[in-house]
Formats: structure tokens, sequence, C-alpha cells
């Protein structure tokens, strides 16, 4: 009698158990659909707005030159080459991508295209009607950027222009127009920009500009005599050695950069003790600026981009361009330094009559 309770116990806790496992593992059944349909009716409201985002021009990024490639206003000498997105329709995407070669040939190539999105990516077919080819597209919307595989179905005849091939990413494009400037505001802007020569004020990105950065622009212009200190008054004291309080270094500061020195110290040529700076008066001579082109960002209020060429005078060969630089300046009352770029490939705008 006892053995038969026993295995009755037994019996009885075993269903227990087995009803508990049924009942969790049905609760974790119905907590993961629940998971998978709250993702799956987020994702269905997200990728129309994330889409829409996509409609418009974007330029392919280029390895040199990145930034001047992407000026809409430069496309007269660089070319342009980008995807231009018409219509969004339920995951439907209508566009077309181009290609446009710089001055002086202008050769000119586009195709269309249709697709539907999935998992993220549009795949489509194309026809060259201009250049006759064929081939297919792979474009993946991610981050804000497309990135895209474009490929060519072989032919007989290569042609001689066309949509490029390869693996490439597409960026929103920078929208400027040109300036046009008085003479009086070109040779305002020069002289502005003449103590930027490479030897004083070497590149920076935006956000990165230091003390140390302003405090030897500030020095060695000051020890070459190439800034005006004649409204400093008893700021500054001139003879062998150039002494001006730390006064006149902020206020140069926000004249080019348009900041205050954070910590004041001593760099290089320029000493500093008990709120005076001191450089040696050497003199000296320098390149000099010329704005080839000044650029209006149509998106961002008060930004403009000045090309520079930095030039030269040698005694035999006269006028020689040293090096060039995109420069990056923002004006309220007047124009403030915000960042510089070499040029590794200078741009020649004689043909371009600027």
């Amino acid at each position: 009698m006892k053995r038969l309770a026993l295995i009755l116990a037994i019996l009885l806790i075993l269903t227990l158990v087995v009803g508990c496992n049924n009942t969790n593992s049905q609760v974790d059944n119905e907590l993961e659909n629940k998971e998978s349909t709250d993702k799956e009716k987020a994702g269905s409201e997200m990728d129309p707005v994330d889409f829409a985002k996509y409609k418009g021009d974007w330029k392919i990024v280029v390895a040199v030159n990145e930034g001047l490639y992407l000026m809409t206003a430069l496309e007269e000498y660089f070319g342009t080459t980008g995807i231009n997105i018409v219509e969004n329709n339920n995951g439907v995407i209508k566009g077309s991508i181009y290609s446009v070669q710089g001055a002086p040939s202008y050769r000119q190539a586009e195709v269309a295209f249709t697709g539907n999105i999935e998992d993220g990516k549009l795949r489509a077919s194309y026809e060259d009607e201009g250049w006759e080819y064929t081939g297919n597209i792979e474009l993946t919307f991610v981050q804000e950027k497309i990135q895209a595989k474009i490929s060519r179905d072989e032919v007989d005849i290569t042609p001689m222009w066309g949509i490029p091939e390869g693996e490439f990413t597409f960026v929103k494009p920078i929208e400027t127009e040109k300036v046009n400037m008085t003479d009086e505001e070109k040779e305002a802007i020069e002289q502005f920009l003449f103590p930027a020569a490479k030897d004083r004020l070497g590149p920076f990105v935006e956000g990165d500009l230091t003390d140390e950065i302003i405090i030897n622009f500030v020095g060695y212009n000051l020890a070459l005599g190439f800034l005006d200190t004649s409204g400093f008054g008893d700021k500054v004291e001139e003879g062998v050695d150039i002494v001006f309080d730390v006064s006149v270094m902020d206020e140069l500061a926000k004249k080019y950069f348009g900041v205050e020195i954070k910590e004041h110290k001593a760099v290089d040529i320029t000493a500093y003790e008990k709120g005076k700076y001191t450089v040696p008066a050497v003199g000296g001579v320098s390149e000099y600026p010329k704005v080839r082109i000044l650029l209006e960002d149509m998106q961002n209020k008060g930004i403009y981009y000045a090309i520079v060429d930095y030039m030269f005078e040698y005694p035999e060969d006269g006028e020689k361009m040293e090096y060039q630089r995109l420069i990056k300046m923002q004006k309220n009352n007047a124009y403030v330094v915000k960042e510089i770029q070499e040029i590794e490939y200078p741009i020649d705008f004689s043909y371009l009559n600027p």
C-alpha cells in the first residue's frame, strides 16, 4: 500500500513539472512572437521614412580633392557623377545614374532604372542607348549614404564614355554658388588671408583648431611683421623683440578664427610669461594669396569656400604659384577661418573665366 502511494506521488509530481514546462514554453513562444511582430511592425513603419531621405541628388565620393568634387558650383571643372532618386512609391524606386566629364569635353551619359527595395537593397538592369551598352546595378541604402555596385555587360566595341563600373559610395553634394566679388572685396579677402601661408598656418579640420596652432600663427606673423598692430597702442612694444599683452593674442585669435585662447602658454618661438608674449623681430618675405574663386554654401548660412593660389615672386622667373588651398570661412560682420585643406592637384581656372 505504501509502495502504491509512493508511485502515485511521483506520477503527480512529474505531471506538474511537465505542465509547468509546457506553460513556460508557451509563454516564451508568445513573447518571442510578440517581439517579432513588434520588430516587423516597427520596420514597416520606419522604411518609408528612411527611404524618403534618399530622394534627390547624390554625388560619388572620390579619393582626391573629395570636398571640391562634392561642390556643385565646381562641376564645370571636375565634371560630376551622381545618382538622382526621383520617386519612392511603396518601396519601388525610380531614378537615374549619370556621369558628366569635366572641361573641356563635357561628355555625358545617363541611364534610368526602376527597382524594388528588398532587404535594404535595390537591384535593377539598365541600358545606355546613347553609348550603346547595358548592365546591372545594386544600390544599398545605409547611414545616409548609397553604396553602389555597377556592372556592364560585355560588348564588341568599348564605348568612349558612360557611367562608371565598380563599387562606389555616394553622398549628398555640397550645394554651392559662385560669388561675384568686386575688386575691393577680393582685395580685402586676400589681405585677410595673407598671414595664412602654410609655413605659419598648416592645414586643419574644423573642430581641431588648438591653442598651440593659434599662438604659433600669431607669434610667427608678428615676428615677420605681417600683422598690423597699430590699433593696439602700448599693448605692443616693438624693438629687437616684440612684446605684447595676452589681450592682443585674444583679439587676433578672434579676428582670424572667431575664438579666444583657452590656455595661454609658450609655443615654439613665442615665449610667454606673466601675461606677456615675446617673439623676436625677424622680418621676411612670404608667399601672397590670390583668390581664384569664392563659393557660398547654400545650405549653411554664412559659410563660404575660397580656392586660393599662394604665389611667390622670384627675381628671375617672376610670379609663380607655390601651392593651392581650399579655405572654409564663416562670415558674420567679417570673415573668420574655419578650416584649411591643401589641394593635392591644383585647379587651373584660366579657361573657365571665374
